[in-house]
């Protein structure tokens, strides 16, 4: 989980994920801890948005009667250098304190919006090797199959490096709350089918 008492250092991780006539989706604000890194994912409408209702502006947990996986979600999935793989699309699930097997984890946060517009907050853990790490997006509402955009690992880890410990003498304690996720995990880099960022490969021997 993200530290609480932890200020991030910042890095460089501007980047759009989609643009059409219609929809943007880009990603920025990264921040990065000892432990993993959070970023922000802006989405812009270019209309109103008939798949949300009030109070419901989350376009990647629409809780809409319905088949699941009607394409109204925006599901979004990240990739590793190494081959983890992690997205939206993994159901909900919550880590225990002591949860550190190495497997890669994307959690949403906060954020809000309204019909033509909203920012939400991820977590990722752990930190990126060197590299490049791959954001996957596919939204079917819009006729978005699959785009992708690359953040760098190595500015990613070597922002981590300036992050400051407040009371590192202290225990950390952890956010709480408010933290929705969904995870799959992989151990090389298989390629996910067509609409699902980020789909879970089978371990190569």
């Amino acid at each position: 989980m993200r530290p609480e008492a932890v200020i991030p250092g910042s890095a460089p991780g501007e980047a759009v994920l989609i643009r059409t006539d219609e929809v943007a989706v880009a990603v920025g604000s990264v921040r990065a801890y000892p432990n993993g890194f959070e970023f922000t994912v802006h989405v812009r409408l270019r209309r109103e948005d008939e798949t949300s209702w009030p109070g419901h502006s989350d376009v990647f947990q629409r809780p809409r009667p319905g088949p699941e996986g009607d394409g109204s979600q925006l599901r979004l999935g990240i990739l590793y250098p190494d081959g983890r793989r992690a997205a939206t699309t993994g159901g909900h699930w919550r880590p225990t304190d002591h949860d550190d097997d190495g497997r890669l984890l994307l959690q949403q946060g906060g954020g809000g919006g309204g019909s033509r517009g909203s920012d939400w907050d991820f977590w990722v853990h752990p930190l990126p090797p060197p590299g490049l790490v791959a954001l996957v997006a596919s939204w079917r509402h819009h006729g978005i199959a699959e785009s992708r955009a690359e953040l760098d690992g190595a500015a990613i880890r070597a922002a981590a490096g300036r992050a400051v410990s407040l009371w590192p003498e202290e225990q950390e304690s952890e956010s709480r709350g408010s933290w929705r996720s969904g995870r799959i995990t992989g151990h090389h880099t298989a390629q996910a089918e067509p609409g699902q960022p980020g789909a879970e490969g089978t371990a190569s021997g």
